[in-house]
């Protein structure tokens, strides 16, 4: 063996060891997952040629203390085999096996001066190359790459498949080539997402499997390239005066007071977290992004050793703070803090056209970065880095989309959440007012297309819903519904200006938030992954005076009155300033919403009263149940199970709703199979359960509406990632529907079943968190309230005298012969965001994995594997005092409504006051012979209002009938569907009613209506 100290020299500490391949063996050191290059030791690993020279240089270094420093000249390399493989069971994956993954390459470079040079990085099997890839080294600052092994040249293995390479080598493989590089923390190969690794300038090879585009989060060079070569035009004065009230209305929201500080202290504080240090660059600890991907040994001191991108955007953004507030010689001190970090970011490799490894879901962590920024434009375009700042972000939040092609253009809430406002902001990172003309209408073009679009790439679609993650997801809606009303103010009453039909469809998303929500808050059934966790429209308060004060969508008035009214509604109780101005100014007063509304995309109705909301909620094919998660929402298998949520004017808490000690099978209106928690846990790391079932909807008429579901356990899919036939044990099926008829609502359930022979069925009726122990619950058994702790059962016979009034005053009288179970106690249960298998806690869980609170709770029982079980119960929500003390009379006395038939075909009921019959039709394999309907074609909702002159109906066939169609946009976007209504007699269709067809057969009516979308086909007839 033979070791030559070579041009020995002090740069910071530097060791220099030239190492000869001929007579070196590396067997008698220990095989490592990750080379990070921390003493001289690491030397004795690599083998080179004498055109290369290996070095420790603590000059650059990311994580730890040093780097490797590699000098060559002429045809150079250097290799290791003193490396293992990591294993898919080892490595670093947040969703396990759930979504595909692969071997990767991971490791970081540092270059102090762009070179005219090429690196080509190898994988050797017994001394043959494999695999491999080349590096151009036109670039400065430190770059981390990602790069699969199934994306490298040569024979490189498929997807999924274990490597077991024998060799690692950096070769230089011209005999001209001459230069220096720093590398560290090679990770030599371990699994990884294969979404996750991104390419950039350096590995621009990488994806090239993907439809360019279609992961949105990922900077493309496409996109780069068509900034940098925008054709700008000359502005007009115009164009200026628009630029310049825009730009205003952008500076507003960041300046708030003119009111001077002496926060110089302050600053000084927060600038030392990031530990920098100047010398050549500016050094500090990595600055990183998504690094719990990455793997690092248990006893690897550095791994905590870090800064993330988005504490590194909270330091800045506080510094820009403290800057607006500063006198002029503290300012001055301020900025150069800001520069020297900002300095530091770009060497840290957050350049234009750098991805470092991977940058998926970066808009959620670079906007206290991107405000940072943007309010320090003068300072950095003093200090000369402006444009190379506005170039990173706009490389990172991928501007460029915006110059694309129309047929790009596919809506995305993820980009309306973390980039509309900031892709805004970034137009005015430069002071060329023709660039940024020339991309404003370009934004202005592109955000009026994407919010326009209700089909299958549409996210806010026809009935008004938030769509992500292929359903209804107004958590993040919220995101979008916080930006976009500052985007469409900002524009408006300028040329570029947010045009009619985006505004128009955006507006009817916003405004639909305030449908499904009671008074802000929107409930448990389309909370996704966040159930019971304060899900409210809360923080839209501003949002709803931007779009009132954005004028209408045809730019006709200044105020838009009905976001005005629903402002007033939701807000003006509170708000003087503004109530003044709507009522006085404009004389718009506020809106009343009662009645009822259906969201047939989410498989959501909402019957609204005065002062309370009862929100039901179905899935089906098409819409899944909820979003259970890695750890989130780990119990969720039942907030849609035809569920009834009933809040008051207070919202979910006041109505008895919180997480702590929340039993998770006991979703008040789901029938369920009452499991223990640790098997109501999935044993998936993530499911988006969608049944095989078609039938989930409602149909509404008047004031009134009808809800009915096909709930099927047994079969279905999974909306999220690959798993697509599946199915929960039990088999769990029902029928299912719910009545709402003025202020009651009457609950039907029919072929109930399930297979699972141990776990009891029931359907629940309530489950109230008491504030107070002495919250009093009545029965027929208990009625003068019952004390705490109780638990009593209403056998199954005489059904006249069954019932309830729950500690929030709901009234529930079951008609069906079925037992009632009644209890008052203390409950534990787990944080929904623990998980009792794996252990794993979401940190938004704070630690807690056990909850306590006290109860009551109420279901009704189906006994175990039941065959054809069935139910009937009426809610009368929130009675008053005089209510709840005459509950028993009123029931015996309530000749409002009749149950005409509830078997598995049908559930049919009349309401006498309204002389209205809903129906329900399950099955169509015989005639219904009820009244005027006679059957239908396909399982469908109806109503039917009868008068002296006529009749009203209302029908849906609830069949979305989405396409499972390789193009995008017919997904997520329901076609037409038939449904034939056959009418006992001949009737005339009135002259303002359209439908398909209408002909008369044996002396009765036959019509042929087109259903869409869920909507509620009304028409009106007179008899012949």
């Amino acid at each position: 063996m033979f070791l030559s100290l070579h041009n020995i020299k002090k740069i910071g500490v530097v060791f220099v060891i030239l190492i000869s391949t001929q007579v070196f063996s590396q067997n008698n050191t220990k095989a490592v997952v990750k080379e990070s290059f921390e003493s001289e030791k690491s030397l004795v690993k690599f083998t080179t040629n004498p055109e290369s020279s290996l070095s420790i240089s603590t000059k650059h270094k990311y994580f730890g203390d040093a780097s490797l420093q590699w000098e060559w000249s002429g045809k150079s390399y250097f290799k290791t085999s003193n490396f293992k493989n990591l294993s898919e069971a080892d490595s670093p994956l947040r969703y396990g096996t759930h979504f595909p993954n692969s071997p990767i390459l991971i490791m970081s470079l540092y270059n102090e001066s762009s070179q005219e040079e090429v690196i080509k990085i190898s994988y050797e099997k017994e001394g043959v190359e494999q695999v491999w890839f080349n590096i151009y080294l036109n670039f400065t600052g430190w770059r981390t790459i990602w790069v699969p092994f199934y994306e490298m040249n040569g024979n490189p293995p498929k997807k999924n498949q274990p490597v077991d390479y024998d060799a690692f080598k950096v070769s230089s493989d011209s005999e001209n080539s001459k230069g220096k590089l720093f590398i560290d923390d090679i990770v030599f190969s371990q699994f990884q997402d294969d979404r996750h690794s991104y390419p950039d300038m350096l590995v621009p090879f990488i994806k090239r499997d993907l439809v360019i585009g279609a992961d949105h989060w990922m900077p493309l060079i496409r996109d780069l390239k068509r900034v940098q070569q925008i054709e700008a035009k000359p502005v007009s004065d115009v164009e200026i005066n628009d630029l310049k009230i825009i730009e205003n209305r952008i500076n507003t929201q960041f300046i708030k007071s003119n009111k001077v500080k002496d926060n110089l202290a302050k600053a000084k504080i927060e600038f030392a977290k990031l530990k920098l240090e100047e010398q050549e660059t500016v050094l500090g600890p990595p600055l990183v992004f998504k690094i719990e991907q990455v793997y690092f040994d248990e006893k690897d001191k550095n791994k905590n050793n870090f800064i993330e991108i988005q504490n590194f955007g909270k330091v800045l953004k506080k510094l820009a703070g403290y800057y607006l507030e500063s006198n002029k010689v503290h300012k001055t001190e301020i900025a150069t803090m800001f520069v020297k970090a900002s300095k530091y970011f770009l060497d840290q490799g957050w350049q234009a056209g750098a991805s470092g490894g991977t940058r998926h879901h970066i808009g959620y962590n670079v906007r206290e970065l991107t405000d940072a920024f943007y309010i320090m434009k003068e300072p950095l375009q003093r200090a000369g880095i402006l444009n190379e700042v506005g170039n990173s972000l706009k490389w990172i939040f991928n501007l460029g989309k915006v110059l694309g092609n129309e047929e790009e253009f596919h809506a995305n809430i993820d980009y309306f959440n973390t980039q509309s406002f900031y892709h805004l902001m970034l137009i005015f990172m430069s002071d060329n007012d023709e660039n940024k003309a020339a991309l404003l209408a370009a934004y202005s073009k592109y955000i009026s297309i994407t919010l326009a679009q209700d089909n299958g790439i549409g996210v806010f679609k026809v009935d008004g819903t938030s769509w992500h993650h292929g359903g209804h997801y107004p958590a993040y809606g919220m995101g979008a519904f916080q930006n976009i009303p500052s985007v469409i103010y900002t524009l408006s009453g300028t040329q570029f200006r947010i045009q009619a039909a985006g505004h128009e469809n955006f507006k009817k998303a916003f405004l639909t938030t305030r449908l499904y929500s009671q008074l802000i808050d929107y409930g448990f059934g389309n909370a996704g992954r966040h159930p019971l966790e304060n899900n409210s429209i809360k923080s839209l308060k501003s949002q709803f005076l931007d779009m009132a004060n954005a004028g209408n969508p045809e730019n006709t008035s200044a105020i838009d009155t009905e976001v005005a009214a629903a402002y007033l509604r939701i807000w003006g109780a509170k708000d003087k300033l503004n109530t003044a101005l709507f009522k006085g100014m404009h004389g718009i007063t506020k809106e009343t919403l009662p009645g009822y509304h259906v969201l047939p995309y989410a498989a959501t109705s909402i019957n609204r009263r005065d002062n309370w909301a009862a929100l039901i909620k179905g899935y089906s094919k098409y819409v899944w149940a909820s979003e259970i998660y890695v750890a989130s929402n780990r119990y969720g298998r039942y907030p849609a199970n035809g569920t009834v949520q009933l809040l008051n004017k207070k919202g979910e808490k006041a109505s008895g709703f919180r997480q702590d000690g929340w039993d998770w099978n006991r979703y008040p209106g789901a029938t369920i199979i009452y499991l223990p928690l640790k098997e109501l846990e999935p044993d998936t790391p993530l499911i988006m359960f969608r049944s095989s079932e078609t039938f989930a909807g409602a149909v509404q008429l008047g004031e009134n509406g009808v809800f009915g579901m096909k709930l099927n356990e047994g079969k279905g899919s999974n909306a999220e990632g690959n798993i697509q036939n599946n199915g929960f044990p039990g088999k769990l099926k029902a029928k299912k529907s719910v009545f709402s008829f003025g202020e009651k609502l009457i609950c039907i359930g029919t072929g109930i079943s399930s297979i699972d022979t141990i776990n009891p069925v029931e359907t629940n009726l309530f489950q109230n968190y008491l504030e107070d122990k002495s919250m009093p619950v009545f029965s027929s058994v208990s009625k003068k309230g019952a004390k705490f702790p109780f638990e009593a059962s209403i056998p199954t016979t005489d059904v006249s005298k069954k019932w309830v009034i729950d500690a929030l005053q709901n009234g529930y009288h079951i008609l069906s012969p079925t037992t009632v179970e009644i209890r008052k106690k203390v409950q534990e249960s787990y944080h929904n965001k623990y998980s009792i298998n794996t252990g794993k806690m979401n940190p938004k869980g704070k630690g807690v994995t056990v909850t306590e609170g006290n109860y009551a709770a109420s279901w009704l029982s189906h006994g175990i594997a039941p065959k054809n079980a069935s139910y009937q119960y009426v809610i009368y929500p929130f009675l008053d005092k005089v209510g709840v003390k005459s509950f028993n009379k009123t029931i015996k006395k309530d000749t409002s409504y009749k149950i005409l038939r509830a078997d598995t075909t049908a559930h049919i009921v009349k309401d006498i006051k309204t002389n209205t019959t809903g129906y329900v039709i399950f099955e169509t394999d015989s005639e219904l012979n009820s009244g005027v309907l006679k059957a239908v074609s396909q399982p469908s909702l109806l109503m039917i209002k009868e008068s002296e002159t006529g009749i009203t109906l209302s029908a849906v066939q609830p069949d979305l009938n989405f396409k499972e169609d390789e193009d995008k946009t017919k997904r997520g976007y329901s076609y037409p569907v038939d449904l034939t209504v056959l009418l006992e007699g001949k009737w005339i269709l009135a002259a303002n009613s359209s439908i398909k067809s209408v002909r008369y057969f044996e002396g009765n009516t036959v019509l042929t209506l087109e259903c869409r979308h869920g909507f509620s086909n009304e028409i009106k007839l007179t008899k012949n």
